[in-house]
């Protein structure tokens, strides 16, 4: 017996053939997963997560923007409060000295 010729044109239809049934046939034999579905459904997924990736560093940048605004609001309060501590401070000083400088007096009369 002889053996059968295959000219190009046939290869071409057998690879067209092929082509077009191959996803069937991996599908149906469950070789592995083949839908063409979820990779779109992949494709979306993989936007999401590029999304949620892009907001999460917008978040850490407005939340490092609060805290060094926060920190300089702290510091601001602070030098605010350690002037009006000092005056009170100086204040009160000045006062116990006026007081002590009256009451000397009254002691020495006393004695």
């Amino acid at each position: 017996m002889g053996e059968a010729q295959v000219d190009q044109n046939q290869l071409e239809q057998i690879g067209n053939y092929v082509k077009i049934h191959i996803g069937q046939w991996i599908k149906e034999q469950n070789i592995f997963p083949y839908p063409q579905q979820e990779r779109s459904r992949d494709t979306e997924l993989l936007e999401r997560m590029v999304t949620v990736e892009q907001q999460l560093k917008f978040q850490n940048e407005k939340l490092e923007l609060m805290m060094q605004h926060s920190d300089r609001r702290f510091e601001e309060l602070q030098r605010t409060m350690n002037q009006r501590f000092n005056r009170l401070y100086g204040f009160l000083s000045a006062l116990f000295i006026t007081m002590l400088g009256g009451f000397i007096p009254l002691i020495i009369k006393a004695i």
